[in-house]
């Protein structure tokens, strides 16, 4: 999620001198890493026969299944009127439903430093959506950001040694289309989030709710993904990607209340760099010239989009 899927949702606290440069600071790098640690064990499964599907269904009902067991620790229950359940299953298939397939889907295909390059695109693509439905005024540092960020698809898809193979360009923009629906995702929390939502609850509700309509496409195309004993790669893998998204929806949370909506976007950098890292790790990839000035560009695009301020249109 990123500031403007935020805004409407949380009001801005005044961390403390502790939270801003000690703890906020650490929890942002451990959120990035593990997941970025995900986006690896994604690919992991992939590369062993995993159903895209099958491992959206961990990470969404088994996500949620465990944010629902804090939220009754907690006495905080997703809303059940119909209004709520709307905006969770909206949510759910903007933000996990749609784009989870596509990105496990290309997982196999490419480096996961570039896979974890359509996360930092999704606020850029969100100020586009935000200046064509004129809710803001444009900015022209923003508007630098985003241009930036376009300047990293490019140094991507566009010389011939950016990426291991010249084929692989397709399944790169085929990732910019969930980069798209998470874009859609935010503008919709932005918009639409109930004036009372609660970060906790309603990323709960649309976990639960997005997986829910994948269920029908997982018995359509054979795609459940079962537990077994002894457990194989994909299993374990997906097991772990299912406590990885819990534990770090639930940290998120906590930084979104303790410190703010723009802090926590940052998130998106780490995971980009920790991609990277956990790329060599398994997989022993080596990125390319270009896809490094790649993530520079984007990483300051994303600085330039998130750190402004947002100034409506005046009506």
């Amino acid at each position: 999620m990123t500031d403007d899927a935020l805004r409407s949702a949380n009001t801005a606290p005044t961390p403390s001198r502790l939270l801003r440069l000690v703890l906020g600071p650490l929890a942002l790098l451990g959120m990035g890493s593990i997941w970025g640690l995900g986006f690896a064990l994604a690919k992991l499964a992939g590369e062993n026969g995993a159903h895209p599907i099958g491992l959206v269904l961990w990470e969404t009902i088994g996500s949620g299944a465990l944010l629902l067991i804090v939220c009754t620790m907690l006495g905080r229950y997703p809303r059940r009127q119909w209004r709520y359940l709307r905006y969770y299953l909206i949510n759910g298939l903007l933000g996990f439903a749609i784009p989870g397939p596509l990105l496990f889907w290309i997982a196999p295909h490419l480096p996961v430093g570039v896979l974890t390059l359509m996360i930092p695109m999704a606020p850029l693509l969100t100020y586009v959506l935000i200046l064509l439905m004129r809710t803001e005024r444009f900015d022209v540092w923003r508007a630098c950001g985003v241009l930036l960020g376009f300047v990293g698809v490019g140094l991507i898809v566009l010389p011939k040694e950016s990426l291991p193979e010249p084929g692989l360009i397709g399944w790169v923009l085929l990732g910019l289309g969930a980069s798209c629906f998470y874009a859609l995702q935010n503008l919709y929390i932005a918009l639409r989030s109930p004036p009372d939502a609660d970060v906790l609850t309603q990323t709960t509700g649309m976990l639960i709710l997005g997986g829910l309509t994948a269920i029908p496409f997982a018995a359509a195309f054979d795609g459940f993904l079962w537990p077994v004993f002894p457990m194989t790669v994909v299993v374990k893998a997906a097991a772990a990607m299912l406590l990885i998204n819990a534990a770090m929806m639930l940290i998120f949370v906590w930084v979104v209340r303790a410190i703010g909506p723009v802090f926590a976007s940052q998130t998106a950098n780490v995971i980009v760099l920790a991609g990277v890292f956990w790329g060599w790790i398994f997989f022993d990839e080596i990125l390319s010239p270009w896809v490094w000035g790649a993530i520079c560009a984007m990483a300051v695009g994303v600085a330039l989009v998130t750190l402004r301020p947002a100034v409506p249109v005046k009506k």
